[in-house]
């Protein structure tokens, strides 16, 4: 912990980069699961799993998604399965960084959210849903929380942080 934070930051640095470790492993378990099912018919298996809980997937909403499944190909599985491979190794990298209480982890986060969420604004106004709602909600306020604690930091230190902080640059003489 920095001298001067208070021990909230602290909390709120761990659960971040618990919630950053987390999805990290799900995204890396989920991208060497596509790599090594890439001739899996994941259509099937959509079926079969909203059978076992007695879902019918010929319903409209369910019936496109499985429809979808049933399309993808084993290069479209590779490239999912990379992209989540990347990706979760980034959500990690920031996990780690943030739980370590390193700096750099803070300016890699904001950077990193902030780079997606044009991406997930788009993508709820083409798909709405609730758990994308929710998704970016969090991945704003991650970002509006870390650019806060290194702007009252900077200010601490008589630092200026562009974009986060107007006023004088550098140290004070």
């Amino acid at each position: 912990m920095r001298a001067g934070d208070p021990p909230r930051t602290r909390l709120v640095l761990r659960l971040i980069a618990i919630e950053r470790s987390l999805r990290g492993v799900l995204l890396l378990a989920a991208g060497v699961y596509l790599l090594f099912h890439l001739s899996t018919d994941f259509g099937q298996v959509a079926e079969r799993i909203m059978r076992s809980v007695d879902i019918d997937p010929r319903q409209h909403f369910f019936h496109r998604i499985v429809a979808r499944l049933h399309r993808l190909r084993a290069h479209q599985l590779r490239i999912l399965g990379i992209a989540a491979l990347g990706y979760g190794a980034l959500e990690l990298v920031e996990g780690a960084g943030l739980w370590l209480d390193q700096l750099w982890a803070e300016y890699l986060t904001i950077v990193a959210t902030s780079l997606f969420i044009p991406f997930e604004v788009y993508e709820l106004a083409v798909r709405p849903s609730i758990w994308k709602t929710a998704g970016i909600l969090v991945n704003v306020l991650v970002v509006a929380y870390l650019a806060w604690t290194l702007r009252r930091r900077a200010k601490a230190r008589g630092l200026s942080l562009p974009g986060l902080m107007s006023g004088r640059r550098g140290r004070s003489a």
